[in-house]
């Protein structure tokens, strides 16, 4: 290699070193769409400056949004875009929607009584205490959170209305769903258990938040307060 080239490749491998300690510490927050592009292309073209490359498919497509949008044999036709690069893009543009499809299959709604309750019962798998977990919900019954509250009796004591509000503004839900578990296999809720859930229902109505049941758990067995008539006051 000439001086000369040697020099061009020194800047060139100290541009792209650059390029991935930037990224690695920011990600491409500092970056521009061209270099956005540049840092891209850089793997599949290891020994060429891409900046100018990077700038022509810009120019050609008009933006980024349009070149992950094309199939990989008009990719290819661009002077400087060979099959690996044309596929390396289509590679990051098919990775995008595979992710974004799999965000939407984990998405879980729960809109029943029964798809509630088998949902909760998993939570008292195998535990030997008293626990209550609060489920909160989006407007269209999505899951946002489900967050263990308390171990112990489910009681303004131990679980403080306070708490339960916290909790659901926090995860800005539109309706939670309440439950604990009765270690002793007794599904029944006690009446200190109806009283509390119709208080919590009052005080999260407070900040316009629905308290859509109250669930009792065993083992693989639960019980509606709401299916039951028992979270309206009489």
């Amino acid at each position: 290699m000439k001086p000369e080239q040697e020099v061009q490749a020194q800047v060139h491998n100290g541009h792209r070193r650059r390029m991935l300690e930037s990224f690695l510490r920011t990600g491409l927050a500092g970056f521009s769409d061209v270099e956005a592009l540049e840092f891209l292309l850089s793997y599949s073209i290891p020994r060429q400056d891409v900046n100018p490359l990077a700038h022509r498919l810009l120019e050609e497509f008009g933006g980024l949004h349009r070149i992950f949008e094309l199939p990989a044999s008009q990719l290819s036709r661009v002077p400087g875009v060979g099959s690996r690069t044309a596929a390396l893009i289509r590679l990051v543009a098919e990775l995008w929607v595979r992710g974004e499809e799999s965000r939407s299959r984990s998405k879980r709604y729960l809109r029943s009584t029964e798809e509630l309750g088998k949902y909760l019962c998993t939570l008292a798998e195998g535990t030997r205490e008293e626990r209550a977990w609060l489920l909160s919900l989006d407007a269209s019954c999505r899951v946002l959170e489900c967050r263990e509250l308390c171990r112990g009796a489910v009681n303004a004591v131990n679980l403080p209305f306070r708490k339960l509000v916290e909790a659901a503004l926090l995860a800005n839900a539109s309706s939670v769903v309440l439950a604990h578990n009765h270690t002793n296999g007794n599904l029944l809720p006690s009446l200190s258990d109806i009283s509390y859930t119709r208080d919590a229902a009052r005080a999260l109505a407070l900040v316009d938040v629905i308290l859509a049941d109250h669930f009792i758990i065993g083992e693989r067995r639960y019980l509606s307060l709401r299916a039951g008539g028992m979270l309206e006051p009489k």
